[in-house]
């Protein structure tokens, strides 16, 4: 026990340190928005690392559709669309933007949509219902089509966001039929709509490329973006060589998401700045209920396991308070989660601490984790330890690892045997909890849990509940609740997207698993494009952590 009080004790030490080290900082004004450089300059170029779902990350800068994933209420704005009308519960009809151009510059017609449209029809995503729903798709006229469902679907227009576009002779040539994780990004070339050309390497999650180049897209019907030349993007690097490169050298990384534990590193850097801000990003820690510890069966022990964890302390020792407590694995800032813990409370069966230790006492854990997230396992594992569990690790660099297992634990084809397994999910469908609860779904690849009847009635009306009513509130607490009581994950706190970004980046961070990379932009001063070949003694001062939607309140 008196160990355990030491490290509580270093532990408030140092951040307590740290926060006084912070406020006795001379800072300087991020005056880079005040010098920004021209749009698309010939020498603009930034490198980011991406190491959770650069996939999706990459598809939505390369790729377009009727509408696009945005940071607002509705969740979505129009792309290749200008407007659209729901006609009833089955009937959408879409008016097209005029003179839209392939990335190759050929023209993209009416004809194009409809033909992707019927080829995503007979070969769709397979991690939400659209694979069983069926629509019909009609030519109005020129510009305007109509897509009629065959039965009702709620979540129709979320997945229309990640519909992408392309030329008939990709379609013919590559074949990019549905998957469980990305489709858009099988192979480099300018056959797309987005933003962005993806030059070179690939991303579809399972498997991809450790580095990807993208050049803007001359051709985006959108003459105000993209703002920048060329994007490296890093999907695998060893995570603290990366803070490395951020922090202490000017020009290898320009932008990553951070373990929290390294901010001040980050704040005290010549180079990079810290960015902040309010995130419906998730982490996910399954529960491996296939094939993994035995003892994990027990209901109990798994509630037991997440009763030992002191959710409070984890937000302040190894969140760094970069969050907010919630009682659910999903994110506490989507509203109807919110609105959930707030309306309604269902109390879970309570443990004495004598009977948390029988429970949980000589329990041996396998965890398969990538090494930014071994700062929270490792604070997981203190307090844990009391209780008499063992962590043994087994620890990657690359999320295409952590598919490979995840999404072959549920026909028992792991090669890895694991009991505890973290998953970076980034809020990829927007502000929409399906992003977590896709993961209870019976005969998913991506459930780690046995058969439950009654989670699936409950996703199968969630499918078909319209958002913002009363129903789906209620719909989404009955998710939420049988999740938590029945311990299907072991629940950590909300998280918000902590970043270290180069400090001649103009970048906003949207809530959601987006990184909007055509908004990016760049001062004068940016290593790629200034004349000067040393970053000045002035420009090298810390600059104060910049906060977005962020309420230290809440």
């Amino acid at each position: 026990m008196f160990k355990y009080l030491i490290f509580f004790f270093m532990s408030i030490n140092i951040v307590f340190a740290s926060s006084h080290l912070v406020d006795k900082l001379e800072f300087r004004e991020d005056n880079s928005s005040l010098n920004k450089a021209v749009r698309l300059h010939p020498k603009s170029h930034i490198n980011i690392f991406l190491p959770s779902i650069p996939y999706s990350y990459i598809a939505k800068a390369t790729n377009s559709g009727l509408i696009r994933s945005y940071d607002n209420e509705k969740g979505w704005v129009y792309d290749l669309a200008k407007s659209h009308k729901r006609i009833d519960d089955f009937t959408y009809i879409f008016e097209l933007r005029k003179n839209l151009k392939f990335q190759n510059g050929e023209n993209f017609t009416i004809d194009d949509v409809i033909y992707n449209l019927e080829f995503f029809r007979k070969n769709p995503f397979l991690y939400t219902n659209i694979d069983k729903i069926d629509f019909n798709v009609f030519k109005i006229s020129e510009s305007k089509i109509k897509i009629v469902l065959k039965q009702k679907y709620e979540m129709f227009l979320t997945d229309l966001a990640r519909v992408y576009f392309y030329t008939k002779e990709y379609i013919k040539k590559v074949n990019p039929v549905g998957e469980e994780t990305g489709t858009a990004n099988r192979v480099p070339g300018d056959f797309g709509m987005g933003p962005y050309i993806l030059k070179s390497g690939y991303a579809r999650g399972d498997t991809q490329t450790n580095k990807l180049e993208l050049e803007a897209n001359p051709y985006y019907w959108n003459k105000n973006y993209p703002k920048i030349k060329k994007i490296t993007v890093y999907t695998q690097l060893d995570v603290n060589q990366a803070i490395h490169d951020i922090t202490k050298h000017e020009g290898r990384l320009d932008l990553m998401p951070i373990p929290f534990n390294k901010k001040l590193e980050v704040i005290l850097s010549e180079y990079s700045k810290l960015i902040v801000s309010k995130s419906t990003d998730n982490f996910v820690i399954f529960f491996n209920l296939i094939n993994g510890n035995k003892k994990l069966l027990n209901q109990d022990v798994r509630i037991a396991l997440n009763q030992a964890l002191n959710q409070e302390n984890l937000l302040n020792f190894v969140y760094k308070n970069e969050g907010k407590i919630s009682p659910f694995t999903a994110s506490i800032n989507y509203q109807v989660v919110k609105e959930v813990a707030k309306d309604f409370k269902e109390e879970n069966k309570k443990f004495s601490q004598e009977e948390l230790k029988t429970l949980l006492n000589n329990l041996k854990l396998n965890i398969f984790t990538q090494d930014r997230f071994m700062f929270l396992f490792k604070g997981i594992e203190f307090q844990l330890k009391k209780y008499g569990v063992e962590f043994n690790y087994t620890i990657t660099s690359s999320e295409k690892d952590i598919y490979k297992q995840l999404l072959s634990t549920s026909k028992n084809k792991n090669t890895n045997n694991w009991d505890l397994l973290i998953w970076g999910d980034d809020d990829w469908y927007y502000q929409n909890p399906w992003t977590v609860f896709f993961i209870y779904e019976n005969g998913s690849v991506w459930s780690t849990i046995p058969e439950d009847k009654k989670m699936q009635e409950y996703i199968q009306k969630l499918f078909i509940t319209k958002i913002g009513t009363k129903e789906y509130k209620e719909v989404v607490k009955n998710i939420l609740y049988r999740a938590r009581n029945k311990a299907y994950t072991l629940r950590v706190p909300s998280l918000n997207k902590v970043l270290a970004v180069n400090k001649e980046v103009i970048y906003k961070p949207y809530e959601g698993g987006i990184i909007p990379l055509w908004e990016i932009e760049l001062s004068n001063n940016h290593w790629s494009i200034r004349d000067e070949k040393e970053y000045s003694k002035e420009l090298k001062k810390p600059i104060k952590p910049k906060r977005i939607k962020y309420d230290k309140a809440n």
